[in-house]
């Protein structure tokens, strides 16, 4: 499943990263950093911070980039030891761990530690906020701390820690920790800097993370994202929330009022929903799983529940979100297929570089198809489509059709 899925979960994760975009140019334009005139970057330190930018977002395996991205990582911020922790959602307070020159059996007596983690209990006290272990705790109690004494008796002294949580808002966190075995406290500048580059950290941590849970899904979840133009998000025991595609929270901000949010962000009404069908299916197996919500410019959104496969935990079900233009059956009549389909792309108010990505086309050949649709249906601009599109339908058909007996066809 991986070749194909990765492909389609590419649609999803395409989206440009923005925090990473003005890191590039600004770390590559004349003159400065991001972060101003008072920190300047030579030659080099700008190629690493733009090769570790570019590494992160170089593939949705997880571990590949933490073998790559990470030592690049620590030349940027210098130094000797990296770690990133995912939580686990079937136990919150365990972690999966991926190290960067680090001691084999670092953590696996980590359970024993957990207490005594005094950067854990630091940073999740102040999410996305990157801190150093001075703000987390004083020289005298580092030197007493379990963790600090397990360090070196592994022959790794970590006498300098900085450290961040990657709040994602959902049912699990990450962590990203960089360790100094020597005295050299970590500045106000490399502290600033991570704090630049956390926002690409953390879009990638959680494309590696989606990725990494959809491919565990099987053939159901294979079906589904297949499909284009639909988002989804994935929910485990209690409608506890796994992961969601990329465009699912602003699809679901344009037809969830703020009051109809849980904390979690996820719309009341389909989780009740969600909820009832997941009691139902136990009893009786074909009960319906799917809705639509109707909006006043003639569009539904269609959700869906899907039961994902055995063995497909920690994410037990699919919550399945797409928006549908109402397109008149009057315009079905006298527009093609193609003249259809970008039709409905221009109601739901996508411009014309996303159609023509989205249908494998040029923006030219969008372009003069939306011409083609103007002339079909006597409208003269996206404005009149979409005000077409919510009115009665056959006097604008039928005058397009009137109109078009009588103009030469166009090029």
């Amino acid at each position: 499943m991986r070749a194909s899925s990765e492909g389609r979960l590419a649609y999803h994760f395409r989206g440009i990263d923005f925090a990473q975009q003005a890191l590039y140019a600004g770390f590559t334009a004349k003159g400065g950093a991001p972060m101003g005139d008072r920190v300047r970057h030579c030659a080099h330190e700008q190629r690493l911070i733009v090769d570790f930018l570019q590494t992160l977002h170089a593939s949705l395996d997880l571990r590949t980039v933490i073998d790559t991205a990470f030592p690049i990582l620590l030349k940027v911020v210098p130094a000797e030891h990296g770690a990133l922790c995912v939580s686990r959602q079937e136990d919150p307070g365990s972690y999966d761990w991926s190290m960067v020159d680090f001691p084999v059996d670092w953590f696996s007596t980590y359970e024993e530690m957990v207490r005594h983690d005094f950067v854990r209990q630091a940073v999740l006290r102040q999410p996305n906020t990157v801190l150093r272990d001075s703000e987390m705790i004083t020289r005298k109690e580092l030197r007493a701390n379990m963790m600090y004494r397990r360090a070196l008796d592994v022959h790794m002294p970590l006498e300098h820690v900085m450290s961040v949580m990657l709040d994602f808002g959902q049912s699990w966190h990450a962590g990203v920790t960089l360790y100094r075995g020597r005295q050299r406290p970590f500045s106000d500048d490399e502290r600033d800097l991570l704090q630049q580059i956390v926002p690409s950290l953390a879009n990638a941590v959680q494309n590696c993370k989606l990725f990494a849970d959809a491919s565990r899904t099987g053939p159901m979840l294979d079906a589904i994202l297949q499909q284009q133009g639909i988002e989804a998000v994935m929910v485990g025991a209690g409608c506890a929330e796994v992961a969601r595609t990329r465009g699912a929270t602003a699809l679901i901000s344009r037809w969830f009022a703020p009051v109809e949010l849980n904390r979690a962000g996820l719309p009341v009404p389909l989780i009740d929903q969600l909820s009832a069908a997941m009691r139902k299916r136990a009893q009786v197996p074909e009960v319906p799983t799917s809705f639509t919500r109707l909006a006043p410019s003639g569009i539904e959104l269609q959700i869906t529940f899907v039961q994902l496969p055995e063995g497909a935990s920690p994410a037990t079900w699919a919550m399945v979100l797409q928006e549908n233009p109402l397109l008149p059956a009057a315009w079905r009549e006298i527009l093609t297929q193609r003249q259809s389909e970008i039709a409905s792309r221009v109601v739901l108010g996508w411009d014309n570089r996303l159609i023509a990505d989205e249908l494998g086309c040029t923006v030219a050949t969008v372009k003069k198809h939306v011409l083609h649709i103007y002339d079909k249906l006597g409208v003269s601009s996206r404005t009149a489509l979409c005000r077409a599109a919510q009115q009665d339908p056959a006097p604008h058909a039928a005058a397009g059709a009137r109109l078009q007996r009588r103009r030469p066809p166009l090029d």
